[in-house]
C-alpha cells in the first residue's frame, strides 16, 4: 500500500517513536542522583563528574539515535544492525539502572564505602561503552546517507507552520488535565479502503493494470466533523486523539438520529500521505486535496483511513432547508457558526497539527524544546516521487497513451467484476 501511495505522487512522512535509549538513560540518572543524596558530600565529585558526562554524551548521541531508528522505520535495510546495536545499548542503561535501585535500597553505613566503589566502576563502565558507541554510529549514519540537516524542507509552509504551531502552544499554556480540543474543527469527508478480492486477482495477472486500481475507497461519512483532542494520562504528559463524528447536514436521508462517531489513538498513526488532488484515491467527483492515514493497533490490526476536504458551498442548499425547518432558532444558530468555523480551516493545517501533535507524544515534550533535526524529520517528504519533488514533463502521445490505458484497465476491470457477480448469482428454479 505504502509503495503504491508513494508511487502516485503524494507526499509522506513515517513517525517512529523515539528511541528507548533516551527515556532509559534518563531514568539512570535519575538514579545516580537518588544516590548522591545518600552519600557524604566530600564523596560525591567523582560521580558527579561522570554522571555529567554521561548525561552530556547522551543528549549528543540521541539525535544520532533517533534518525537511525527513523531511517530504519522507512525500510533502509542497512540500518537494521545498527538498530540491534542501539537496542543493546539501551539493555545496558536498564541493567544499570537495576543494579543502581538495588545498590541504593542496600545503601549503610557499613557498605557505604564499598558501595560508591561500585557505582564509580559501573558508571565508568557505561561511560566506555557510550564512547564504543560514538564513532560506529557516526560511521552508519556517514555509510547510509542518513540526512543530519535541521534544515526545514522547502516545501514547507511557513504560515501553515506558525499557525499549527499557535494551537499547539496554546493548549499546552491552557492544558488542565481535562479532556480539550486542539485547534480547530474540520469540515471533512472521512473514506475507507473497500477490498475486493476479484479485482486484486486481476491487477496481479495483468502487468499493464495500474497498481493504483487495485485499491477502491468507499464513503464512510459523507460529512463528519474531524478534530484533534488532548486528554490526561497518568503516564503520559501529552496524549492526543483524532476524533471524527458523522454530521448528517449532509444533503442525504439518515434513518439514526444519532451519527457514528470514530475515534483513534495519536499513537497509532504510523504512516501519513498527503496529495492536492483528490484522484489519488480514483473519485471522479473530488478533486480537492486528500489526507490518508494508516493506523496500527494494539493488536498490530492494519488501518487505513482518508480524509478529504468538503468543497466550499457543497451543502449550503441543505443548510437553508434545515434553517426553515428548525424551529428552535438558537439550536440552529449554533450549528450554523459550527459549519462556518469548519470550512474557514483546511486540510493542509490538519496535517502540521498532526505532525506537531505526534511529536509531542512520541517525545512527551513541548515542541518549543524540541531539537531542529528532530522536528525537520516530523516535516521532512521522504517520497522522492511527491508533487514536491521535480517530475520529467510527458509529452502529449504520452499523455493520450496513458490515458487510453487508464480507461481499458477500468473497463476490464468492470467486466470482470460483473462476470463474476453473475457466476456468483443463484437463482432458485
Amino acid at each position: 500500500m505504502e509503495e503504491i501511495l508513494a508511487k502516485a505522487g503524494s507526499q509522506a512522512v513515517t513517525f517512529a517513536i523515539r528511541s528507548g535509549i533516551s527515556l532509559a538513560s534518563g531514568f539512570a540518572i535519575k538514579r545516580v542522583s537518588k544516590f548522591l543524596d545518600k552519600i557524604p558530600e566530600n564523596e560525591k565529585r567523582k560521580i558527579t563528574i561522570i554522571k555529567n558526562k554521561i548525561q552530556t554524551k547522551i543528549d549528543i548521541l540521541s539525535i544520532s539515535i533517533d534518525l537511525i531508528k527513523l531511517a530504519s522505520a522507512r525500510g533502509n535495510t542497512s540500518l537494521e544492525a545498527t538498530s540491534i546495536y542501539i537496542d543493546e545499548l539501551t539493555k545496558e542503561f536498564d541493567v544499570f539502572d537495576e543494579t543502581l535501585v538495588k545498590i541504593t535500597n542496600d545503601l549503610t553505613n557499613l557498605n557505604e564505602k564499598e558501595s560508591i566503589m561500585k557505582v564509580n566502576v559501573y558508571m565508568k563502565d557505561l561511560l566506555e561503552k557510550i564512547d564504543e558507541a560514538i564513532p560506529l554510529l557516526n560511521l552508519s549514519l556517514n555509510t547510509c546517507g542518513v540526512n543530519l540537516n535541521g534544515n526545514l524542507p522547502d516545501h514547507i509552509s511557513p504560515g501553515r507552520l506558525l499557525q499549527a504551531s499557535d494551537f499547539i502552544n496554546k493548549s499546552n499554556s491552557e492544558f488542565k488535565q481535562e479532556t480539550m480540543q486542539v485547534g480547530p474543527r474540520f469540515d471533512l469527508v472521512l473514506y475507507s479502503i473497500f477490498y475486493n478480492p476479484s479485482r486484486l486477482k486481476y491487477i496481479e495477472k495483468n502487468e499493464q493494470a495500474s497498481e493504483l486500481s487495485s485499491i477502491s475507497w468507499k464513503e464512510e461519512f459523507a460529512r463528519c466533523s474531524g478534530r484533534i483532542m488532548r486528554s490526561f494520562d497518568k503516564e503520559n504528559e501529552y496524549s492526543y486523539s483524532l476524533e471524527f463524528e458523522e454530521d448528517f447536514n449532509d444533503g442525504r436521508y439518515h434513518e439514526d438520529t444519532d451519527g457514528q462517531v470514530r475515534k483513534y489513538s495519536i499513537k497509532q498513526l504510523r504512516r501519513l500521505f498527503f496529495s492536492a488532488s483528490g484522484k489519488l484515491l480514483r473519485l471522479e467527483s473530488r478533486s480537492s486535496p486528500v489526507l490518508i492515514l494508516k493506523l496500527i493497533d494494539q493488536q498490530d490490526n492494519e488501518e487505513w483511513i482518508a480524509l478529504g476536504e468538503v468543497k466550499s458551498g457543497e451543502f449550503d442548499d441543505s443548510d437553508d432547508d434545515d434553517e426553515e425547518e428548525d424551529d428552535d432558532a438558537g439550536e440552529f444558530h449554533d450549528s450554523k457558526d459550527f459549519v462556518e468555523e469548519a470550512k474557514n480551516t483546511s486540510l493542509s493545517l490538519l496535517e502540521y497539527l498532526v505532525r506537531l501533535s505526534i511529536l509531542q507524544q512520541n517525545d512527551q515534550k513541548s515542541i518549543l524544546e524540541v531539537h531542529d533535526e528532530r522536528l525537520s524529520l516530523y516535516l521532512r517528504d521522504e517520497n522522492s516521487n511527491s508533487i514536491y519533488n521535480p517530475v520529467v514533463p510527458t509529452s502529449k502521445k504520452q499523455q493520450i497513451k496513458q490515458l487510453s490505458d487508464n480507461k481499458k484497465t477500468e473497463g476490464l476491470l468492470t467486466m470482470n467484476s460483473n462476470i463474476n457477480r453473475l457466476e456468483n448469482l443463484k437463482i432458485d428454479k
